[in-house]
């Protein structure tokens, strides 16, 4: 044995302390934890971030909220929210299509603008008898193989006359050239309607003349 030697009882290496005996338990377990079917316990520091409790299956990545809901259950109001949160990532929008993308909720929920003018026009209206109906994204007009647009709000008014109002925060040259085709398309007024200052609407009409 070389000058310098550090000599260790045997009772070290049998019992696992150091060497490969240690090395081949550790693997050992890790490796009967893997194939067991048994819930683990969190360790304290993880569950604190996830918000848990040590008692979260393993595998589970916990509450998100004090609610309860988790990641995925939360994210159950946006179905498109992988993709999303995958093209931001990739950079491959445009600073209008992330807003609108971020402010477009779940198929048949309003948004803030949606539900402001059915509060301010649509129900006045209904009440004094302008209008005899409405209902929000009732309508799906197919405008090809595969494309179709849902007005916000079909609406009929007191002469029987069938409207389509698209309502907008604020309107893109894509919005407005999809509308534009499916009034080429339909013989219906269409309506282009946006926020005008804190009260007011604008309002476009993009029938097509042709009808």
């Amino acid at each position: 044995m070389s000058k310098g030697t550090i000599r260790f009882p045997e009772s070290a290496i049998v019992d696992g302390r150091i060497g490969r005996a240690r090395i081949s338990a550790e693997i050992s377990s890790a490796a009967a934890r893997l194939a067991s079917v048994d819930h683990e316990q969190l360790d304290a520091s993880i569950s604190r971030m996830v918000g848990g409790s040590t008692n979260t299956p393993r595998g589970h990545c916990g509450p998100v909220s004090q609610s309860g809901a988790s990641l995925k259950q939360g994210n159950a109001d946006k179905p498109e929210l992988g993709t999303l949160e995958a093209a931001l990532a990739g950079g491959a929008l445009t600073p209008v299509e992330r807003m609108q993308l971020l402010g477009r909720g779940k198929r048949g929920k309003q948004n803030k603008t949606e539900t402001a003018y059915e509060n301010e026009v649509l129900k006045p209206q209904l009440h004094i008898g302008e209008i005899l109906w409405y209902r929000f994204e009732a309508i799906k007009l197919r405008l090809a193989d595969n494309t179709f647009i849902t007005i916000d709000f079909p609406v009929i008014t007191a002469a029987g006359q069938l409207e389509f109002r698209e309502v907008k925060g604020r309107w893109t040259d894509d919005a407005r050239a999809k509308t534009k085709v499916a009034a080429a398309q339909y013989p219906f007024r269409f309506l282009a309607i946006q926020r005008d200052g804190r009260h007011g609407w604008r309002v476009e009409d993009l029938t097509s003349r042709s009808w």
